[in-house]
């Protein structure tokens, strides 16, 4: 991680990722100062001068800290991840490889930022939240590592837990349903990704590249524990008689914004560094202590990962100070002033719809996943339609949520045909093209959903509830729900153009069968198909 050049692709990188959206909030600040009317509700959200240098900090800031974040990743989460799953593998206690797998699990979910941010804006103890997704993930990456030891159905297994999934969700507070599947969509962030890919990378190479492709699909099988394990939650909550809050008692987000501009970054810088070190912490421990009792690597290996894990929790540090000091709060200012009038929805859903759209076109590993999808295809699918497609599509998800923020219908009405939708397309498709599908729906909900799109809807929603408390308006099940979106478009989409592509294959051959076999002839010709 020396290298000159090294660091600034990095920086390059986050800078794509996050120029964007700023691009589009910095217009939005200087047309709003303008257009907003005098004398009502929206007074209130007219963009200060401080605010936009606020603003301006926190983008600096998390340029800086998404590049020393995942420059940090590569060099430690996933060689962690890579490690230790070659090592289960080889051990012969099948129990201790269980509990291994379920520890691992746990610790580098509480580490994955996309959830700390989650968890804040939800209003009960975050930690509640974090520990519930944490068991969640580790469970279900013991139950990808079983499906991987005993070559089980990725469709079927998918199938039936987002059906159990859907039958629990009649039990529960139909306010927790948001909540329960943007959970899904989070945990598969800029920690948890690394780190399951180098795992199932790390198990497909011990076992000598037999049944490799097992490994697809181990990140999405992941995301189904978060879902879940809070509808158990919320079952045990409704129980008991406990609720989340209500409107009246849910937090302003503009609150973030109380004080002055220093005050607000070294408040943020303060409560982020414990809750950095509280869950990076305890995952380096445990890999530290695994590899003193297990595996005996090269000093300079532990070294280098050890300065991994260093750089990890610095761009965590300055990513999260600024999500918490400026692009969670401003998020939160720029939806509250396009919802708080009617006439400014059509706005609202344009702007919602470039976010979407300017996220998945500046986010890295979408670019690597497009270009796996063309490789996979034998060029089939081309790696340019499928960012646009996927890009639009996404952008369009937003704009749907959006929607259902503004005319108050459930979430169910989205994610119940949706899933039907998915499910019958992935008994049409190849079997890769189903893993590498679900798998994406993490890679689509990246850092900017999270920390931007999700707050800037929240954002709308209470502000409806503001201008019309009577309304009917509420956070929880009009807010909550983005990321489920921005997570369960990529299934359609992917799969779709999974079953274009073999369409297209399956036209051609029979085309060349066609211009091969003659009339009276006697020849025999053999077509082969590599099978799914």
């Amino acid at each position: 991680m020396s290298s000159v050049k090294y660091w600034l692709s990095k920086l390059r990188e986050a800078a794509i990722s996050t120029a964007p959206i700023a691009i589009v909030v910095i217009a939005f600040f200087f047309v709003m100062r303008f257009a907003l009317p005098a004398g009502t509700f929206a007074d209130r959200l007219l963009i200060s001068n401080e605010d936009i240098i606020l603003f301006s900090i926190a983008v600096a800031m998390i340029v800086v800290g998404m590049a020393l974040f995942n420059a940090g990743t590569e060099e430690s989460m996933t060689e962690i991840g890579t490690i230790i799953g070659g090592s289960l593998v080889k051990k012969k206690n099948f129990f201790f490889v269980i509990a291994m797998t379920f520890f691992l699990g746990v610790l580098v979910t509480i580490a994955e930022p996309d959830l700390t941010v989650l968890s804040s804006q939800i209003g009960i103890h975050p930690q509640i939240i974090i520990w519930t997704i944490g068991i969640g993930v580790g469970i279900f990456l013991v139950v990808g590592v079983l499906r991987v030891t005993f070559h089980k159905n990725l469709n079927i297994m998918f199938l039936a837990f987002y059906a159990l999934a859907f039958t629990l969700i009649y039990l529960i507070d139909p306010r927790f349903l948001p909540i329960c599947f943007d959970s899904g969509g989070v945990t598969t962030g800029p920690v948890t990704v690394p780190f399951l890919l180098g795992f199932g990378m790390g198990m497909a190479a011990s076992r000598r590249g037999k049944n490799s492709e097992d490994s697809f699909g181990l990140t999405a099988l992941c995301s189904i524990g978060p879902i879940l394990s809070v509808i158990i939650i919320a079952m045990i909550m409704k129980g008991t008689g406990q609720t989340l809050p209500l409107m009246e008692e849910f937090v302003d987000p503009l609150s973030g914004l109380t004080g002055n501009m220093g005050d607000n970054l070294l408040r943020c810088f303060l409560s982020t560094l414990r809750s950095v070190a509280i869950s990076i912490g305890p995952l380096l421990l445990f890999f530290l202590v695994y590899e003193l009792i297990f595996i005996h690597l090269p000093w300079k290996s532990i070294l280098r990962i050890f300065i991994g894990m260093l750089v990890t929790f610095l761009g965590l540090l300055c990513f999260l100070t600024a999500v918490e000091a400026g692009f969670l709060p401003i998020a939160s200012k720029v939806g509250q002033a396009l919802g708080s009038e009617n006439k400014f929805f059509p706005y609202a859903a344009i702007i919602g719809a470039l976010f979407g759209i300017f996220g998945v076109l500046a986010e890295p590993a979408v670019h690597v996943l497009v270009q796996q999808i063309e490789l996979v295809s034998e060029g089939a699918i081309k790696a340019r339609k499928v960012l646009i497609v996927l890009a639009v599509s996404i952008g369009a998800g937003v704009a749907l949520h959006l929607l259902r923020a503004y005319f108050q219908f459930p979430l169910a009405y989205y994610i119940i045909p949706g899933y039907i939708i998915v499910f019958i397309l992935s008994f049409l498709v190849p079997k890769i093209f189903t893993a590498m599908a679900f798998d994406s729906g993490g890679v689509a909900s990246g850092p900017m959903t999270s920390t931007f799109v999700l707050p800037f809807c929240i954002g709308f929603s209470y502000s409806r509830f503001v201008s019309n408390p009577s309304g009917g308006s509420d956070v929880y099940l009009y807010g909550f729900g983005l990321v489920a979106m921005v997570a369960m478009v990529p299934l359609i989409v992917l799969q779709a153009m999974g079953l274009s592509g073999m369409i297209q294959t399956r036209l051609a051959l029979a085309k060349a069968k066609k211009r091969l076999v003659e009339e009276n002839d006697d020849q025999i010709v053999h077509l082969l198909q590599e099978e799914d």
